[in-house]
């Protein structure tokens, strides 16, 4: 089948920046594929496929891309066997940069070591190895620190031991660090989270970044919360509903706009401290279906408990209270952040000292080569950098949406965009970001989809050179399936839960890769009604099924 006209956009845009927003089934590794075999085979000078460096999520998706690059060069040879330039590719093809990337980091550092003054022989840590040499560096810290007994650590020990062990207390030194080594800078990103920790006033609290996440949050529940209430009045104005509980839920309702009015944690507070609620009605009606009156109780009693459980999490005190628990909390967590710092300077002394290096040293160390961290806080790259940028006519990285700061700043440092000539290619999904957990963030990928714009110029007429396209139509799966899907995730995903709107926009779009038959279109409607049949029972209430 031929390309649509999205995945030829995306196959012959050139020197640009280009992010492609590939939904699932769309096709995307045939697409990025493609793209490579065009840049290396077509035009007036095809450049060899050395100068392109390919980074991968895995070694397996890498091996796979190499594998399906060298199909793709051997049916071109086919055609054209007497093609020297495609020759050349296939023998190129093994030592081509399409690689994960911690195996460029190895690549980098291995080539440029002199650089920040390495020892060449180092070896790659053992994963066993590298947990227990942390192990040993922490029970030496905090056997220190008992030694010196002062009264900040011991509060610290009080607060977060919960047992005769130290292990709580090592998997918090743990988190913390390997939070720190996502950013490009660890000792300048944890003196930043050692500042949201120094709160004197309410007015100092309201500008730290959690409280801004806590009132995103706060705000996202009272959301949910409102939706539950108008499907509870929209069951009571049904044929045979509950009419009688009517009043109290436009009482709930309106406690709920009060509280979606306020923008401050004082004006929560406030609101918070004095709510109480109505009693449902108990006045009789014979016509009302059980187990319509059932779930409307039943979804009630989830918005009272919502609003009950963030009093009781987050507004059981008044904010001069709060900034008083943060003060001292605020002396607690410095000695946290201390025990940090120094674990990580003995850790790299540790590992100095038996030339051993782990995946996050394979990221900094290339960060050290490849960029400067300036004086103002901004970065810039390298001479090493300036020479691998003039090697690499295009970057192209897949599974975007897990990038992380540190691997961002790595290939942004070594593209042509600081001369003025952007020329990275950046494909993902962001709906299919899995990996927060491993310190991936999503959010850059986001940060260029709402700047980036689909038009091939800017409103000036002039090259667009930071450029988004959207594959939406997936080839994967039957329109039926498609329907379905995108009705339950327009529902779950939305702006203030994750980031992402699930609209239109989003919403996946059938390929046409199947010629249904109206027998199988008959029947994906009766299997589409039962399962929602099926969904709608799941939502009744027990005790009101039959």
């Amino acid at each position: 089948m031929g390309w649509t006209k999205a995945q030829q956009k995306v196959i012959d845009a050139r020197n640009k920046n280009i992010l492609v927003s590939a939904a699932a089934g769309s096709g995307k590794t045939a697409v990025l594929v493609e793209r490579i075999i065009t840049m290396i085979s077509e035009g007036d000078s095809p450049m060899d496929i050395d100068h392109l460096l390919v980074v991968t999520f895995t070694n397996a998706a890498a091996a796979e891309m190499r594998e399906r690059i060298g199909k793709a060069i051997d049916k071109k040879l086919q055609e054209s066997p007497d093609n020297l330039h495609l020759q050349r590719q296939i023998s190129l093809l093994q030592s081509a940069q399409i690689t994960t990337i911690h195996s460029f980091c190895l690549n980098v550092i291995r080539n440029y070591f002199h650089r920040i003054d390495l020892d060449p022989s180092f070896k790659i840590a053992e994963e066993a190895e590298i947990t227990l040499m942390k192990s040993d560096v922490i029970s030496d810290i905090l056997e220190r620190w008992y030694e010196e007994g002062r009264e900040d650590f011991h509060d610290f020990v009080e607060s977060y031991s919960h047992s005769k062990s130290d292990l709580p207390i090592e998997d918090l030194i743990l988190q913390l660090h390997g939070f720190s080594m996502s950013d490009p800078w660890p000792k300048a990103w944890i003196a930043r989270m050692r500042q949201n920790f120094v709160v004197t006033s309410v007015e100092e609290m309201k500008d730290t970044i959690w409280m801004k996440e806590l009132l995103v949050y706060v705000k996202a529940v009272l959301i949910d919360l409102e939706k539950k209430n108008t499907q509870a009045l929209s069951i009571c104005h049904e044929a045979n509903g509950p009419t009688a509980y009517e009043a109290a839920l436009l009482s709930d309702r309106s406690i709920l706009k009060a509280l979606r009015t306020a923008e401050t944690y004082e004006e929560y507070a406030k609101l918070f401290s004095g709510i109480t609620h109505d009693r449902l009605s108990n006045k009789k009606e014979e016509e009302v279906q059980p187990w319509k009156k059932e779930m409307v109780k039943g979804l009630r009693e989830e918005v009272k408990k919502g609003i009950k459980d963030l009093t009781g999490q987050y507004f059981f005190q008044s904010p001069e209270e709060m900034v008083a628990d943060l003060q001292a909390v605020g002396k607690i967590m410095q000695v946290l952040f201390d025990l940090t710092l120094e674990f990580m300077e003995e850790f790299s002394k540790k590992k100095e000292e038996k030339n051993l290096i782990d995946f996050n040293d394979l990221e900094h160390f290339a960060l050290k080569i490849l960029v400067k961290e300036e004086e103002s806080g901004e970065s810039s790259p390298t001479e090493a950098a300036l020479e691998l940028s003039e090697l690499f006519e295009e970057i192209l990285i897949d599974e975007y949406q897990d990038s992380n700061m540190v691997q961002e700043t790595l290939l942004r440092s070594i593209s042509r965009e600081a001369i003025g000539r952007p020329n990275r290619f950046m494909v993902g999904d962001v709906k299919q970001s899995i990996y927060k957990f491993r310190l991936a963030m999503p959010e850059i990928f986001m940060k260029k989809y709402s700047c980036y714009s689909c038009e091939d110029v800017d409103p000036e007429g002039e090259t667009n050179y930071y450029q988004r396209i959207d594959l939406d139509k997936n080839f994967r799966s039957r329109d039926i399936v498609l329907q379905y899907v995108n009705r339950i995730f327009e529902q779950i995903m939305q702006s203030s839960v994750g980031g992402i709107v699930y609209d239109e926009a989003a919403s996946l779009k059938y390929g046409e890769l199947y010629e249904e038959t109206l027998t199988e279109n008959h029947l994906s409607e009766e299997v589409s009604s039962r399962i929602a049949q099926e969904v709608e029972f799941l939502l009744v209430p027990e005790g009101s099924k039959n």
